[in-house]
């Protein structure tokens, strides 16, 4: 599909009433990407994978005993239920729409049972009814909350451990990001630990192979906003952007680790014609495709807790 007709139809979606019903409709039974792919499921266990051997070298304490706190969970809590594999016991989820479905949570569930992975400590099976936040919290220690403002969850001050989020802070407006993180902030207790996993890449690149993940590096803010629906939503920062944006909000970078950086993709770049708005970046910092961000409160705070 051409990634523009993709646009504009989210565009219109997301102006529309039941708009994310929708969509979802459109992923589920049009362009058939819902349920997630083997090949996509494995992404996402990699992820939890990667949150759980950032966490585990830099959190004091167990993770079995430590709660976990991820927002933009999604449809079908992989993450969350990967976390739960690698021995996490207690989670707390934030989604700002209820967007789980229980069809595509028991697809996962039942995926889960061809992993073959030697750190799982265990597998999630108990598949769920009707009664889906209830048996979350039942079966895996996962308690479900939504529509929350990640802005403002009305969780307890210092109550968190460890914060995960995969693949969502490229969705949030800048102005709304930093508010976020000062949110997490808030949330982590001193010393905890944050793992984001964070993808730089046009999203749309995904649908369509006729663009490169560096597409929308082509365009101002005005022509972008007429691709950007609020079901699409890219905010286009770059790698040096979410660094000090947790700096700012009073975290200590303690890890990270930058994809994608290859001659391949710097030739791409060369050849794009990047929009000058993007001029004050490096083809360091506009190589990077992907990245995993470590971060954590320090155990001696000041200012915004």
């Amino acid at each position: 599909m051409n990634w523009k007709w993709k646009a504009f139809l989210q565009l219109a979606l997301s102006a529309a009433p039941g708009g994310e019903h929708a969509n979802y409709f459109f992923q589920k039974h049009v362009t058939r990407t819902l349920p997630i792919s083997e090949a996509g499921f494995a992404d996402q266990v990699h992820y939890a994978q990667e949150h759980i051997d950032a966490i585990s070298r830099h959190y004091q304490g167990p993770i079995t005993r430590a709660t976990f706190y991820e927002f933009g969970a999604g449809w079908d809590l992989i993450i969350p239920l990967a976390l739960y594999a690698f021995g996490v016991e207690k989670q707390i989820l934030a989604d700002v729409r209820s967007l789980l479905r229980p069809s595509l949570t028991n697809d996962a569930i039942e995926k889960f049972q061809t992993v073959a992975s030697c750190k799982l400590s265990r597998k999630p099976e108990r598949r769920l009814s009707d009664a889906t936040p209830a048996q979350l919290k039942t079966f895996y220690g996962i308690e479900y909350r939504a529509p929350v403002d990640p802005k403002q969850t009305g969780l307890e001050s210092s109550s968190i451990d460890c914060i995960t989020s995969t693949s969502t802070l490229e969705h949030i407006p800048q102005s709304e990001l930093k508010l976020v993180l000062e949110e997490c902030y808030r949330l982590l207790r001193a010393g905890g630990v944050m793992s984001f996993v964070i993808d730089y890449g046009d999203h749309y690149s995904y649908f369509d192979p006729g663009i490169s993940a560096y597409n929308y590096l082509k365009y101002s803010d005005t022509a972008w906003a007429f691709f950007n629906s609020v079901l699409h939503y890219q905010n286009r920062l770059r790698h040096p952007d979410y660094l000090d944006l947790l700096k700012s909000a009073g975290f200590e970078i303690v890890a990270e680790q930058r994809y994608g950086d290859s001659l391949a993709n710097r030739k791409i770049i060369e050849a794009l014609g990047i929009q000058e708005r993007f001029d004050r970046y490096s083809v360091d910092d506009l190589v990077v495709g992907s990245a995993l961000i470590v971060s954590r409160k320090p155990e001696t705070v000041t200012g915004l807790d």
